[in-house]
């Protein structure tokens, strides 16, 4: 497949299936980005990637406790004297539900 193919053919998944992904499959493909180009040719990529229910379910968490911290609810509803922009309020609006959407991915990967 050239480049602009495979470029053009990406797709943002929200749905997973059932079937089971192999971690040598998770393990090569993450062999393959260590590959990818970084802005001064020595990057280190180190990644923690979440296996079980309860290894997401605590990343979630306490993940939700930090975005908790920064209330962004709040932040969105504030009185301002500009308007916020729509990217702003998808934000708030999108973030929240990805914790959903992550929790039925087989695998997440988080880089470090």
């Amino acid at each position: 497949m050239e480049f602009y193919d495979a470029v053009g053919k990406r797709r943002t998944t929200r749905q997973f299936l059932e079937n089971d992904v192999g971690f040598d499959v998770i393990k090569r493909i993450l062999e393959a980005g260590n590959k990818a180009p970084t802005w001064d040719h020595n990057r280190s990529w180190q990644y923690i990637v979440l296996r079980t229910d309860e290894e997401k379910e605590f990343a979630f968490s306490e993940a939700k406790k930090i975005a908790d911290k920064f209330d962004a609810e709040r932040y969105l509803n504030m009185p301002r004297a500009y308007e916020i922009t729509l990217g702003q309020k998808m934000y708030g609006y999108a973030v929240p539900r990805q914790f959903t959407m992550l929790k039925s991915a087989p695998y997440v990967v988080i880089p470090v």
